[in-house]
């Protein structure tokens, strides 16, 4: 059986890709030896550890209602407070703790504070996620000690290099993007870009130097927080892994074709 330690990009609500990667990759044969993610990354890496199948976290998703889960907080920390989604974090890990996981998990985040990456791979699961996925400004921030901690999105949103530090001798990364960025058209708008440039340069240097492969999905015009098109991403994400493993292994097993994508990035 092959083996892939696996990192998982955010992408808001997009980020449900990566049930139809984990799916394929089971489909395959392929043992996850490693899992760390961040933001969407997270929730889904985080409830595979937990022992959630992808069929099930696609029917668990199929159920969920979101606007139950807005819980309005009116304060400066942000704009929801995320309580709600913490309590379903609990029930769907089964309150778990990182030590309880037969896969080793991480969670990436930011501190406000210091202003550094925090890796947690200890304590409560949820509440690791919890953490990952609280936007500023819109989740409020998770107090954990004199840590401040918010979505890792801006330092670190593809861990592969923390799945090759946990021991993985082979990395697989997804990353789930939309090449059909929209002109910027007010200051909310312009604030994302300005995070997704800093962002996406840290992440294409991370995928570089860290990932044996990389599972690219792009979901063109699907927005972040798109709540319609969730089944269609979660297929996309499952029909792009299918096309990305064909390649590898039509490559493994003749190595003199040569493929024109590859012709094309050799002469570019």
């Amino acid at each position: 059986m092959k083996q892939t330690g696996v990192s998982l990009g955010g992408g808001s609500l997009r980020g449900v890709a990566h049930i139809g990667v984990l799916k394929e990759l089971i489909n395959n044969d392929i043992e996850i030896t490693h899992l760390a993610g961040t933001s969407a990354g997270s929730v889904v890496g985080g409830l595979f550890a937990c022992g959630m199948c992808p069929e099930k976290m696609r029917s668990v998703l199929h159920n969920l209602s979101i606007r139950r889960h807005i819980d309005i907080g009116l304060n400066r920390k942000g704009w929801i407070k995320g309580d709600r989604i913490y309590h379903t974090l609990q029930k769907l890990t089964d309150g778990k703790h990182f030590s309880d996981l037969e896969i080793p998990f991480a969670v990436i985040c930011v501190d406000l504070v210091s202003g550094e990456m925090v890796v947690i791979d200890s304590g409560e699961v949820a509440l690791a996620i919890r953490a990952s996925i609280a936007i500023p400004g819109v989740f409020s921030p998770v107090e954990v000690g004199n840590k401040l901690l918010v979505d890792g999105y801006i330092l670190n949103n593809n861990p592969a290099d923390i799945v090759r530090g946990m021991g993985a001798e082979n990395v697989t990364s997804v990353r789930v993007r939309s090449s059909n960025s929209q002109q910027p058209t007010n200051i909310i708008s312009y604030l994302n870009r300005y995070i997704d440039i800093a962002s996406h340069k840290n992440t294409d240097r991370c995928l570089k130097e860290h990932a044996d492969l990389l599972i690219d999905i792009d979901l063109h015009d699907i927005g972040r927080f798109e709540t319609k098109n969730l089944s269609k991403v979660i297929e996309l994400g499952q029909l792009e892994t299918r096309r990305v493993l064909l390649h590898k292994n039509n490559m493994e097993s003749n190595s003199k074709i040569v493929y024109l994508d590859q012709w094309l990035r050799k002469i570019h």
